[in-house]
Order: structure tokens, then sequence, then C-alpha cells
């Protein structure tokens, strides 16, 4: 079944008006084709399925930015490690970073 679809209904729109007892009404999320024509149909928000969609392209693009740092990060300190002075370098970095 749809997240968006209850049982024995139709499939309804992302956003919903809600309204008060006042009769006061509240468009939830708030898109702006909705606002525009209040009553009508048409809907632009994101729907569940979109939402994750996007989640998991950005998820993966931080992976892969995470990935290439490492990678880098990896290279620089097996070259300071590689030079003669690498263990004095490393650790003047290290008593620099203390103070952080």
């Amino acid at each position: 079944m749809d997240p968006q679809e209850t049982p024995g209904s139709q499939i309804r729109p992302v956003c919903q008006w809600v309204e008060e007892r006042d009769g006061t009404r509240w468009l939830v999320p708030g898109c702006m084709t909705r606002m525009n024509d209040p009553d009508g149909e048409a809907c632009s928000c994101p729907t569940l399925a979109d939402q994750r969609d996007q989640a998991l392209r950005e998820r993966d693009e931080a992976r892969h930015a995470h990935r290439s740092l490492s990678s880098w990060h990896d290279a620089i300190v097996a070259a300071v490690h590689a030079h003669p002075d690498g263990k004095k370098i490393m650790k003047a970095a290290a008593g620099r970073s203390t103070g952080c």
C-alpha cells in the first residue's frame, strides 16, 4: 500500500488543508500550487518516494566525498611518515592540535 493511501480511500495529495474548530484553515506542509488554488487537486509537494530518493542521492554523494577525503588524508599522512623527519613533524602537529 502506498504510504499516502489509507484503506478504502483514494490516494490523497501530500499537502492537505487542516481545518480548526473556529474555521481557520492551515495548509500542511504548504505547497505553492495549493496556496494559489486552495481547493485544487494539484499538489507540487514531493512524494515520500521523491523525498527518499533525494535522501539516498545525498547520502551517496556524502559517502563519495568522505571516501575522496579519506584517500587524500591517507596519502598526506603516508607522505609525512615517509619523510626523514616524519615522526618529529607528527609530534609537532599533535602538540599544536591539543589547543583546539
